[in-house]
């Protein structure tokens, strides 16, 4: 699951250089002070810790998570139960019974995205190896992913009208309860989205689209106002 990013002819001689004159504004004429106005992100494609911006009361929290380990898991045909006995027993937790759901411990959490396909996120790095030395790869394959994957936290009381602005999916918590996930495409972007707690999503991005995710985020949150935290560990 990661981008893209010869000189310019010379003018002729006889170009015409001189600076267009200056034009002044009619007399009438006023600042922009539309409350409306966007003012510029003070960093773009970064979310800076007490930024805040939009309603005076934020009902959005935004803040970048750090993710010290995360591997995806591909468990091959016909070896799906060992692959995810092997997770439980890794991350010291109870694998969910289907995909579309996640269950985590102090350690780890591991979630099922589709049939045969995991996502392992750990808090520490020297997990990275643990699992890979743990899954033969006549059972399964593992790919690191740590380089390639950013984290964004999105929590507050309107966390859930936020992604709808891009994804159709019922955040109900009846519907969409803690320990949920779901693949998702925002902005053009591909994501998981992970339901933390009744108020709170984490996302996992490609880092390489993860800049444009914020840009996108903190235009979109501006309706209902929103502020930036302290950068937290995931787990």
């Amino acid at each position: 699951m990661s981008d893209v990013e010869n000189g310019a002819p010379n003018a002729p001689q006889d170009a015409d250089t001189t600076a267009a004159p200056q034009v002044d504004a009619p007399s009438g004429a006023v600042a922009d002070t539309d409350k409306g106005a966007h003012a510029a992100r003070p960093v773009v494609g970064r979310l800076v810790p007490g930024e805040t911006a939009g309603a005076s009361e934020p009902a959005i929290l935004l803040r970048e998570l750090q993710i010290a380990a995360v591997l995806e898991v591909g468990a091959w045909p016909n070896r799906l139960e060992p692959v995810a006995n092997r997770l439980s027993e890794l991350a010291g937790t109870i694998l969910p019974g289907r995909p579309g759901r996640f269950s985590e411990s102090d350690t780890a959490l591991v979630g099922w995205v589709a049939f045969g396909r995991f996502i392992y996120i750990a808090a520490s790095s020297e997990e990275t190896a643990r699992v890979d030395e743990a899954l033969d790869t006549d059972d399964a394959a593992v790919v690191d992913l740590g380089p390639a994957r950013r984290a964004l936290h999105v929590g507050g009381s309107e966390a859930s009208a936020l992604l709808n602005k891009a994804v159709a999916i019922d955040f109900d918590p009846r519907a969409f309860p803690p320990g949920s996930l779901a693949q998702a495409v925002i902005h053009q972007i591909p994501v998981i989205i992970l339901r933390r707690n009744e108020d709170g999503f984490d996302l996992l991005v490609p880092t390489s689209l993860a800049d444009a995710l914020i840009e996108w985020l903190t235009d979109a949150a501006l309706e209902f106002g929103y502020r930036v935290a302290e950068p937290a560990a995931m787990m």
